[in-house]
């Protein structure tokens, strides 16, 4: 009797596991489609056993008990996670970065037509035919319009194409903020189920497989960001690191924090935790110095992608004009709208000057001794004045001549009195106002400190001011400037002469407070002030080109004829000859490398679209590597509908046949019962 009612436990334990079978098959199905979540696999063992008695041989007599479940199986292939995360984050990367090519190719239109190379050289009623006709009558009153009304669409599209590209990088700024927000998001969460999985798993009874799951989501998403590495604990926490760097564990987490340049409004990951903020010191999520390759797991990560796309400023023709190869690289060639930036901006700037200088002429002065309105002198080397013996003037006749292009910060010329050497006495020069630019070089000092120190050796230029303090009148006494260096000096015959004075930088642009050049001397240098800003108003760029007002009003102002009234076609044939001179190098990689307008337009679409097909392949690799991985890693933890209705219908069976020996051992007990 005993063995047989023992026998309904036997069938008792079938339905059960049977039934609890049933319930995780339908809690995979309800999960199909649940992100991240791990499909849960039952494995029965036997139920413990009853020893009746011994045999005469000592062998225990055991009745099994049934069956129980004894382990819901959680599985995960490591490797394939790994391999997952690490080719996610790599394919994020080129797919940003791809992104932001496309959206650059955009602006300029060219998968639209050729919109830009219209108005510079491909269409009829572009500039260089305006010029072409400007310079079959330059006296022709339709053909100055012309020139006018095209130099302006011409400087308008500029100005429209360079916002487009600035606003671009507003873009990718707030895309930037936003994956810091979800990076942070995702590093608390992963803290978070780290304490809860240790509280869950503590007793050694329970697996936490929904924070397992969830835990293991996050990874999968914080991979798209950046490079992730992680290392699970015995206490079944992890330690998880972003670009090498600790961010969570079952102690601490630490989150990224967001600097913020004053200037650009730009945006840059940091960690605050290793930063010494009050002492001015960041340490950047990014170290863009590695070289960015597959070899060293480099190029991973979307977060990292945007901020090399988007640069860490607005760059324009100067950042291609005055650095190294080297330095290029490292800086602006490093970002896609950096440098196309600065290579579209060498082209305008390149056209606007070019044509300028034909219109309004210039020569260089080896010195120029120039009276202040205060009554003390200045001495200027290497100094651009207005080429009066050889400039053309408009119907006006006035000098200085008008130029095309304006910037819209300062006048190309500012009137001055200033002495000729040649004939001894003090006239009227029209003194050209140079472009507030970069006129620095980098030096190393032996401690290892880099400065940017002032280039001397840069022709031409306006390098050396000495304000001169007269303390002796002009009969015949020496002027000292205010260090003591002899300045000018008078001759035998009373005329003043010029001495050589050491070099020394001066920028018309200096603020007050704010020279642009300090006196601290580092190698017999001046040394750039790290406060001061470069006046971009103050240079001829796509953003600060406008068309000269006073020809808008006067189009027959543009200069046009000689000082004696003939007409000027050498100088208009020059203007139109512009188009086929090859005067422009793109960056600093190719210096050896000149190109006309045309070309250099086509060279330059033609590298961003080179680029662009490079990242667009690698990306569509990598997402076909990713899927494929997905894949293989679905086949483990994935959730498949068919599998589980089968599996359900083969638990109900089970639970059928536990139900009907249980009704048969019932009814077999109730016999003897009775026949008892």
């Amino acid at each position: 009797m005993a063995n047989g009612m023992g026998s309904i436990f036997v069938g008792h334990s079938g339905l059960k596991a049977s039934q609890d079978s049933i319930h995780n098959v339908a809690n995979n199905l309800a999960n199909v489609n649940t992100p991240g979540y791990v499909r849960q696999q039952v494995v029965f063992r036997d139920a413990r056993y009853s020893n009746l008695a011994y045999s005469k041989n000592n062998y225990k007599k055991l009745v099994g008990q049934g069956t129980s479940i004894g382990e819901i199986v959680h599985a995960r292939d490591i490797f394939l996670d790994k391999a997952f995360r690490r080719e996610n984050g790599r394919q994020s990367y080129y797919a940003a970065t791809f992104e932001a090519i496309d959206e650059v190719q955009n602006y300029f239109q060219e998968l639209e037509g050729t919109a830009f190379q219209q108005i510079l050289d491909d269409d009829e009623a572009s500039l260089w035919q305006a010029f072409e006709e400007f310079a079959k009558d330059p006296s022709d009153m339709a053909n100055q319009n012309l020139v006018i009304q095209k130099a302006s669409l011409f400087a308008s599209r500029s100005l429209a194409v360079f916002k487009g590209l600035m606003n671009y990088q507003k873009n990718i700024n707030i895309q930037i903020s936003d994956d810091i927000d979800k990076v942070n998001q995702y590093i608390e969460q992963i803290y978070n189920l780290n304490i809860q999985i240790q509280s869950t798993e503590a007793g050694g009874r329970e697996t936490a497989m929904n924070e397992r799951d969830a835990r293991d989501y996050a990874l999968d998403q914080l991979s798209k960001f950046g490079n992730v590495t992680y290392e699970e604990r015995v206490n079944g926490s992890v330690s998880v690191k972003f670009e090498g760097v600790l961010i969570a564990d079952d102690m601490f987490y630490y989150k990224m924090g967001k600097k913020t340049d004053p200037m650009t409004g730009f945006i840059t990951p940091y960690w605050p935790h290793l930063s010494n903020e009050e002492g001015g010191r960041y340490e950047e999520v990014f170290d863009f110095t590695r070289e960015i390759c597959t070899e060293f797991n480099t190029d991973i990560g979307e977060l990292k992608a945007l901020l090399q796309a988007r640069g860490t400023t607005v760059s324009n023709f100067n950042d291609i004009l005055n650095v190294n190869a080297d330095h290029y690289d490292a800086t602006t060639g490093l970002s896609i709208m950096q440098n196309t930036q600065a290579e579209f901006d060498n082209l305008v700037h390149g056209i606007a000057t070019q044509i300028n200088d034909l219109l309004a002429p210039n020569i260089t002065m080896d010195e120029l001794l120039v009276q202040n309105e205060d009554g003390s002198y200045s001495v200027f080397k290497n100094v651009k004045v207005l080429d009066e013996e050889n400039c053309c003037v408009g119907a006006d006749g006035k000098k200085p001549p008008q130029e095309l292009f304006t910037r819209s910060g300062c006048e190309r010329y500012r009137t001055v009195t200033a002495y000729d050497k040649e004939t001894g006495t003090w006239r009227e020069y029209y003194m050209y106002n140079e472009e507030d630019v970069n006129d620095s070089i980098e030096i190393t000092m032996n401690n290892g400190k880099t400065y940017h120190v002032f280039n001397n050796r840069k022709e031409p230029k306006s390098t050396t001011v000495a304000n001169v303090t007269p303390d002796k009148d002009q009969a015949g006494n020496d002027l000292l400037d205010q260090d003591g260096f002899m300045a000018v000096k008078l001759d035998a015959n009373g005329k003043l002469v010029l001495n050589e004075l050491g070099e020394r930088p001066y920028t018309p642009w200096d603020k007050p407070g704010n020279s642009k050049y300090t006196n601290d001397m580092v190698d017999g240098s001046w040394v750039l002030n790290e406060s001061y800003y470069y006046d971009k108003s103050k240079q001829y760029t796509a953003l600060e080109i406008e068309i000269n007002y006073d020809l808008l009003t006067n189009i027959t102002n543009l200069p046009h004829q000689h000082e004696n009234m003939s007409i000027a076609y050498d100088m208009a044939n020059n203007l139109a000859d512009l188009w086929d001179k090859a005067t422009l190098f793109i960056n600093p990689r190719y210096t050896q490398s000149q190109y006309t307008y045309s070309d250099y337009y086509k060279e330059m679409i033609g590298e961003i679209a080179i680029i662009g097909s490079l990242y667009e392949t690698t990306s569509d690799k990598l997402e076909a590597t990713v899927e494929a991985v997905e894949n293989q890693r679905n086949e483990v933890i994935g959730v498949s509908s068919d599998e589980e209705l089968t599996r359900m219908i083969k638990y109900q069976n089970a639970y059928n046949a536990s139900s009907r020996y249980i009704q048969t051992v019932s009814d077999m007990i109730e016999m003897l019962v009775t026949m008892l």
